[in-house]
């Protein structure tokens, strides 16, 4: 964006401030009858960038009004004007900036002895700011594995100085005799050009990114406000530009007082969210992850200890979790378990299945509306042939969090929690792990808790780990964990316990490979699932000689609620996911009871003939045949930006940076449309209340 910047400053500094006020009499001729002298030169200093940039952010904004109706149905008046309101005063913000950069270049430059000298300090200036942006957007684990993320940094502002000076050098011998009409022309298509691709690129970078993000969007933003200029609209348009921005200020003010603003900031499918998130991630005086801004939630951002969630103290006349009261809310839910038809068949199923060696299969990213498709016909027919858990919830949409809770029955395990590994270990059982290079790097070095400890034995896939963004790796692997799980198995030499851990769907946006669609196509997430479906074939072909457990740590977004792909959040696409329990000689089923992830656990150790332990949550072969759901014990999970709660068939979504509460009925609405907030009041205040009390207790 600097670069693109002295690019206009280029332009700019070859005409004199005051040669300037006669260059567009003619365009402000109107204007000087109307209003005076004043009027024209405010008009020529400043009204035409700040004009400029306002309806260069008036076009942003019908774009993501629109984007914003597509993504949630509809949009009323007064969140149309709020985003509408954002654009307007980014637009004026980049305007006014312009100004000025343009003032003080003139006066730079009406200072400095020779033009060599100018492009030095242009260049000079140039390469500082891009310094600055370029070690934040280089901050990222994902860029610096790219090839140009060791150097990527400070190549960059070396690169930004010598293009600016290039680009001014450029511009004076466009503007030989000053600025002249004609020139115009190929600067105004090159900023729009710019621009188009900038917001293009916007689009297409990696989630998570916020600052290259801000960054692209500032780019596009700063090009359309110099293309507006340079075409010279009307001054009657620019002005009437600057006079919308302060109608729809109230409204920018009060957003997001309404659900359906804060719903609309829960899906990031505009792109005015990246400047919200940026805006409350520098409007956090006391540093405590919450921002007053924009419906943060933080009641007082100087107290580092006050912020949406916070441990209150009753009776100390202080609101700490900026919730209106003093003393925490308590929840009245009675967690009635889960109706069970008889343990004894759960025990018949335990003592079947310790008789085969049982292979977990997680397929990573698999989303639960891929099971049964004819299109998947190996994964098809397993969930034909299996317990099938058709409500299983992730605790988490990251693989560091969830994998962890499957393994330890607790969705936020301590370190010192026993995995299922340590606990076969002491019944002298064998558990084998074999994954990609790039996964066990992650859990070894990514999280707080590593869910690979108490395995006897692991095996590393080798890829080409390392070299680029979404971990790297863009090797298929998925054949080689099937060939070596059957040869373990056909050898007679398998462990009680393999876990294979299939990683190519998680790479569906960057793997390689031939016949596949377009990078950033979401057809090539089904693409890459049915080759994974194919290379699971010989596995399954010996079904009848192990215990079959298919299961996925979180699914993908693409392009639901405007999410591509997963992490951070916690909705019914990247939380919802299949479960399948396949043991030789048994009759399969189909189970509706909503349950979470964590209940992995004690299935493993039923499976592997273990006594359940009771610590955690209950195993889910106890729930075969189960006709009634229960209340359950209420599980939950934590995300970075959003929680979750899962009471009975309720389960309840708590954004905390926006305070934002849904609530869905997941046996009647499977996807998550209706939110019932407003319809079942007591419930949701319950099941919140619940959910504050389960986060303080996790924080202590």
């Amino acid at each position: 964006s600097v670069l693109l910047c002295s690019k206009r400053l280029s332009l700019d500094s070859w005409r004199p401030l005051v040669s300037a006020h006669s260059d567009v009499s003619s365009t402000s001729s109107t204007l000087d009858a109307a209003v005076g002298l004043t009027a024209r030169s405010f008009s020529t200093g400043l009204a035409a960038p700040l004009g400029s940039g306002a309806l260069a952010g008036l076009v942003f904004s019908l774009s993501d009004v629109a984007r914003a109706r597509a993504s949630t149905g509809s949009v009323s008046a007064t969140t149309a004007l709020a985003l509408v309101g954002l654009w307007l005063w980014l637009g004026l913000t980049v305007g006014a900036a312009s100004w000025l950069a343009r003032y003080l270049a003139t006066a730079i430059k009406s200072r400095v002895p020779s033009r060599v000298a100018w492009h030095v300090v242009v260049a000079v200036t140039a390469g500082a700011l891009a310094l600055l942006l370029a070690r934040k957007v280089f901050a990222g684990a994902g860029v610096r594995r790219t090839l140009v993320g060791s150097w990527g940094a400070w190549i960059l502002p070396l690169a930004v100085g010598v293009t600016a000076w290039v680009a001014l050098w450029i511009g004076a011998r466009l503007v030989p005799g000053g600025w002249k009409t004609p020139s115009r022309v190929p600067t105004t298509v090159l900023a729009i050009s710019l621009s188009i691709g900038a917001v293009v690129l916007d689009a297409r970078a990696p989630d998570g990114y916020l600052y290259l993000h801000v960054l692209l969007l500032s780019a596009a933003l700063a090009l359309a406000t110099e293309a507006f200029e340079l075409i010279v609209l009307p001054v009657r348009a620019m002005l009437g530009a600057c006079a919308l921005s302060l109608v729809t200020l109230p409204f920018l003010v009060s957003f997001p007082s309404s659900l359906e603003a804060r719903e609309l900031l829960a899906q990031p499918t505009w792109a005015g969210l990246q400047f919200i998130a940026y805006a409350q991630l520098r409007v956090d005086l006391d540093h405590d992850g919450h921002s007053p801004w924009f419906g943060g939630g933080d009641c007082d951002d100087a107290n580092a200890s006050v912020f949406v969630g916070a441990s209150e103290t009753p009776g100390d006349g202080r609101d700490f979790n900026c919730d209106g009261f003093d003393d925490p809310k308590n929840s009245s839910l009675a967690f009635a378990p889960f109706r069970t038809p008889s343990l004894q068949r759960a025990q018949d199923l335990s003592a079947l299945a310790k008789k085969y060696p049982t292979v977990v299969v997680l397929i990573d990213a698999l989303r639960f509306d891929r099971i049964g498709n004819s299109r998947f016909p190996n994964l098809a027919r397993l969930s034909r042939e299996s317990l099938q858990f058709t409500r299983m919830y992730a605790v988490s949409s990251s693989t560091l969090t969830s994998v962890p809770a499957m393994v330890t029955g607790n969705a936020n395990p301590p370190r010192n929690r026993e995995t299922i590994t340590q606990s076969l270990g002491q019944a002298n059982q064998l558990s084998s792990f074999i994954a990609p290079d790039v996964v066990m790097q992650t859990f070894q070095l990514g999280g707080a808790f590593d869910p690979l400890l108490g395995f006897t034995w692991r095996e590393t896939i080798a890829t080409d780990y390392g070299t680029g963004w979404g971990g790297g790796d863009t090797v298929t692997t998925s054949n080689q964990i099937t060939s070596r799980a059957v040869e373990l198995i056909d050898s007679g030499a398998a462990p009680d316990l393999l876990w294979l851990h299939y990683f190519d769907l998680h790479q569906w946006d960057i793997l390689a490979g031939q016949g596949l669609p377009p990078h950033g196509d979401v057809a090539r997430y089904d693409a890459v699932l049915e080759r994974i479906d194919a290379s699971l074939r010989p596995l399954f072909d010996r079904k009848d000689r192990v215990n079959l457990v298919l299961l996925a740590d979180h699914g993908e977004g693409l392009g639901a609620r405007g999410i591509k792909h997963h992490g951070g959040l916690a909705f019914e696409e990247l939380t919802h996911v299949p479960f399948l329990v396949r043991i030789p000689g048994t009759e399969p089923a189909m189970i509706d009871v909503p349950v979470s992830n964590t209940g992995v656990f004690n299935t493993l150790r039923a499976l592997r003939g273990l006594a359940s332990d009771a610590t955690v949550d209950q195993g889910l072969l106890e729930l075969s045949g189960a006709a009634d759901v229960g209340n359950g014990p209420g599980f939950v999970g934590f995300e970075a930006g959003q929680w979750s709660f899962l009471y009975g068939s309720h389960r309840l979504l708590y954004m905390p940076r926006q305070q934002l509460v849904q609530l869905y009925d997941v046996a009647r609405e499977s996807r998550e449309q209706k939110n019932l907030v407003d319809s079942e009041p007591w419930l949701a205040s319950q099941m919140l209340a619940r959910l504050f009390q389960l986060n303080l207790e996790r924080r202590q």
